[in-house]
């Protein structure tokens, strides 16, 4: 089986967005030492107000006056720090706008549309690796074998960028997941890396394919034949095998994520006419950026 994988995220930014995100990964550093420092604020300061309330409460308050009086000075400090560091912590955020034609902001609002229908088929798969069919060997009348897993299409969100509003996420099996902004594509490792992808390099082509389905029909899909668990050269039923059964084909959508970089990826949707119009509507957007650059 060949492997459909995208390369490793390291290589995968575009040259024009380099610079982003190298200033997203300082800021994220940033932000990650200061929220661990927050965390240590907040520790001590519930620490010393236990105390301060504990020994303030006691029937021996009158024993503990030089350490509730040195309480009393220190709270009031570590409560400064605290919202010193949460202010700061907002302050490591990276704030993105997309600033863009009218014209594009109307083809990104059709490109959620697309998505939107694109998420509601009823099956989706990530195809994670595939081979040419043995036809003869296999007794079969698909030509290509695939692996291929359920998976989810929905809006997400992800800290890396401050973004009013949800990406369009491709879940990704045996990869990063997909996450398509206006303008550009992120795809974030969990140990943390990721990369960014200007989204006008990013080619997605859509085409109906045929598919021998041996599972569950999705109701949305058309099926437009049949053949036979095993089949002679001229698709007729091989009679030599007893408890053979007719299977439906399916016709399905398949779209290519590729970009030059190394973006590989493919999926399998029930609804070809959804897969078609999402391909038609990122075209349409690339267009309008394009234009307003």
């Amino acid at each position: 089986m060949r492997e459909i994988a995208s390369a490793s995220v390291e290589v995968l930014t575009s040259g024009s967005l380099t610079e982003l995100r190298e200033m997203i990964a300082t800021a994220r550093n940033q932000r990650d030492q200061v929220q661990s420092d927050l965390r240590d604020a907040k520790e001590e300061l519930a620490s010393q107000e236990k105390e301060l309330n504990r020994k303030k409460g006691s029937l021996f308050r009158w024993f503990f006056k030089k350490r509730i009086a040195e309480l009393e000075d220190k709270v009031p400090i570590t409560k400064s720090e605290v919202e010193r560091l949460e202010e700061w912590s907002e302050n490591t955020k990276i704030g993105i706008s997309f600033e863009t034609t009218d014209a594009a902001q109307r083809a990104y609002a059709a490109l959620v549309r697309a998505f939107s229908s694109l998420k509601l088929c009823s099956a989706k798969w990530d195809i994670t690796s595939d081979r040419e069919a043995n036809r003869v060997v296999e007794r079969t009348m698909a030509t290509r074998t695939i692996n291929r897993y359920p998976v989810t299409f929905d809006f997400a969100s992800n800290d890396l960028i401050q973004f009013d509003g949800n990406a369009m996420r491709f879940e990704n099996v045996n990869g990063e997941d997909i996450l398509l902004y206006p303008g550009l594509v992120l795809m974030a490792r969990s140990d943390g890396a990721f990369a960014l992808i200007d989204i006008r390099d990013l080619q997605v082509t859509a085409m109906a394919t045929s598919f021998v389905e041996e599972e569950r029909v999705p109701p949305d899909s058309d099926v437009v034949g049949h053949t036979w668990a095993k089949v002679n050269k001229d698709g007729s039923p091989d009679r030599r095998f007893k408890d053979n059964y007719q299977i439906p084909v399916c016709e399905y959508g398949r779209l290519v994520f590729e970009s030059r970089n190394g973006v590989t990826e493919e999926y399998q949707v029930s609804g070809v006419r959804a897969a078609e119009a999402f391909s038609l509507a990122l075209k349409g957007y690339q267009n309008a950026l394009s234009g307003s650059v």
